[in-house]
């Protein structure tokens, strides 16, 4: 425990500030090190679909429905695909797949329904929430425990996010919240107030519970949320001189987006000089007060002057209002906003969706197929973004072959992913009532997460949020470089190999649990298992002969020439699996054979 302690990201940030950007290419030049982990590169698969021009629509796929269909859908939605999850969703039609993800209750799920106090041992909670209770509602009132305990309460918000990413049922719940929270980030280190854990964690509820609802509604609560306000100045916005920063981030990259060419920008400085003296007038006025600190309009911040917009929002002038009713300013903007440039804004967002969900690459031909029609979609529903993705989601274009195995896993996939489809065992040996043996090891794993793959709960390096959703043109590539493709093999060799414990607990990839998921038939045929391996970890199958002389015969076998020893190794074994040597034998070659596939390049993709 002492170990995890000490490196965990707060104490170690500065340490491992590791670059996310790859050296600067010309746009025709091939990343070296991307091409090498690119399904199409890797020699493995003969398959080559993403360059061909892609023709699908979003027409309902009907299509066939195998495990490598389930898997797709199951690991764009969600983090991994587990057995267990792939042969619950082969008994539903497609479109019945989709609906199952799409609709769940708004409630946290386990581990806990709300991060817990996990510290007492360390350090006794001064407002009496006892180990294991709910600290989020819970606000420290004096300046004297201000900064040491919203230190332990932000971190155990981060430990509880990946608990549930880790645990939580198969929906698109988290994912969507990642997406909003990855399109309109706060860093939570970066609030800096007293009581910022509060502000962070009903921010991420904020995203959370409004992941499928209108979208209209959710900009407008972020922009009176304390988190936002702080993150982004609006709590230091004055009359004479209102903060610009919100008004900015709001046209650029939340809503507008900006433009390559400024000739074709929907917005302008003017337009962001009316909007700050909008949303001046809204703060909070104390921070040490019982949850939850209100936010509130105050006149006295509030810019008196009438806000002039530009002809991209058909010149409208919003007259100054006095008093407490310059307070309606702040609808009158964003009605103005949302009808002048509702297409714009749609657009907008379905372009992020589809880069997040599918692909980075928006051709002129997706552009009139997916992203025009999706957008209309949006607009004509009122801002409601589940029919959207709905519409999307149940699309041949996002079952299309050309959009499987094409996207790099983010850190937080590739270690979540990896976890909940080998079933590693994050929480249950411990029992759910060890809450600091649970926090530290889901701390392992997001302390791994950002100190050597360069991604962090709530630890944004801007309000852009991470290079790889947005920058073009390298987007997901960003992901990979020659430092982080050693870190995500070795944190492979510590679950695999390494036995790694909190405190004699293990917490390790179990092989043989792992593959008794599989039929007992499938498992003592060496060449059934090879292929159900592969179909289960990688997106798409891999060459028959690597499959063969390297994953079988190699591995599996141990360079034996009958697929005997294979089957007679896991019946042996079966028939005494309290027997040590033979439980080893098949433990050994089971992870010889996992060691390959999970550091595939393949594994690299979903």
């Amino acid at each position: 425990m002492e170990e995890i302690k000490k490196n965990s990201i707060e104490k170690n940030a500065k340490k491992y500030q590791l670059s996310t950007v790859l050296p600067e290419k010309n746009k025709k030049a091939l990343d070296p090190i991307f091409e090498k982990y690119s399904r199409k590169k890797s020699g493995r698969n003969t398959q080559n679909l993403r360059k061909a021009a892609i023709v699908t629509g979003l027409n309902p796929y009907n299509g066939v429905w195998t495990d490598s269909e389930i898997a797709h859908l199951l690991k764009r939605l969600n983090y991994g695909a587990a057995k267990s999850d792939i042969d619950q969703f082969r008994l539903l039609t497609p479109s019945a797949a989709v609906g199952k993800m799409l609709n769940f209750t708004v409630l946290p799920d386990y581990p806990y329904p709300t991060p817990i106090n996990y510290y007492e041992s360390e350090a006794p909670d001064p407002t009496g929430v006892p180990l294991g209770g709910d600290f989020t509602k819970s606000h420290l009132l004096d300046y004297t425990n201000s900064n040491g305990f919203s230190y332990y309460r932000m971190q155990g918000i981060k430990y509880w996010i990946m608990g549930v990413y880790l645990n939580g049922p198969v929906t698109i719940r988290e994912k969507m919240t990642d997406f909003w929270y990855h399109f309109i980030p706060i860093n939570f280190d970066e609030i800096g107030v007293e009581n910022s854990f509060s502000f962070a964690y009903d921010y991420r509820m904020l995203l959370r519970n409004n992941c499928l609802g209108n979208f209209k509604t959710l900009i407008k609560a972020i922009a009176k949320s304390q988190a936002m306000l702080i993150y982004l100045n609006g709590q230091d916005s004055y009359p004479d001189t209102p903060n610009e920063n919100f008004a900015r981030e709001l046209f650029e990259l939340f809503t507008i987006g900006k433009e390559v060419n400024p000739a074709n920008q929907k917005y302008t400085e003017s337009d962001i000089k009316a909007a700050s003296k909008i949303f001046s007038g809204w703060r909070m006025e104390n921070f040490l007060v019982n949850y939850p600190t209100p936010v509130s309009f105050n006149p006295d911040y509030h810019n008196q002057e009438d806000k002039q917009f530009s002809s991209n929002f058909g010149n409208v002038l919003i007259a100054n209002q006095i008093g407490n009713n310059g307070g309606n300013e702040f609808d009158l903007f964003f009605d103005m906003m949302f009808t002048q440039q509702g297409l714009t804004i749609a657009k907008y967002i379905c372009r992020r969706l589809y880069r997040f969900f599918v692909y980075y690459e928006i051709t002129s031909e997706i552009e009139a197929a997916i992203i025009s029609p999706l957008a209309s979609l949006l607009v004509a529903s009122n801002w409601e973004i589940k029919p959207v993705v709905d519409k999307l989601f149940k699309s041949e274009h996002f079952f299309d072959l050309a959009n499987r195995g094409v996207m790099i896993k983010s850190p937080i996939d590739f270690i979540v992913g990896m976890c909940r489809t080998l079933k590693v065992n994050t929480n249950s040996s411990l029992g759910i009532s060890d809450f600091s043996n649970q926090n530290y090891f889901w701390n392992y794993l997001h302390s791994y997460c950002y100190d050597q793959l360069e991604q962090g709960i709530g630890q944004v390096p801007n309000v852009s949020g991470w290079k790889a959703y947005y920058q073009a043109p390298t987007f997901y590539q960003i992901w990979i470089n020659s430092i982080t493709i050693q870190k995500r093999e070795a944190i492979i060799d510590i679950l695999l190999f390494y036995d790694y414990n909190i405190n004699g607990i293990a917490f390790v990839i179990d092989p043989i649990v792992y593959v008794k998921q599989f039929p007992n038939d499938t498992i003592r045929n060496p060449n059934l298992l090879i292929d159900a391996l592969v179909m289960n970890l990688l997106p798409l199958d891999i060459d028959a002969t690597f499959k063969s002389n390297n994953l079988k015969t190699a591995n599996l076998l141990n360079f034996q020439a009958n697929d005997n020893y294979w089957t007679n190794a896991w019946n042996n074994y079966m028939l005494t699996p309290t027997d040590e040597i033979r439980k080893k034998l098949v433990e050994d070659r089971l992870k010889a054979v996992l060691n390959v596939i999970l550091k595939l390049a393949e594994f690299q993709l979903m």
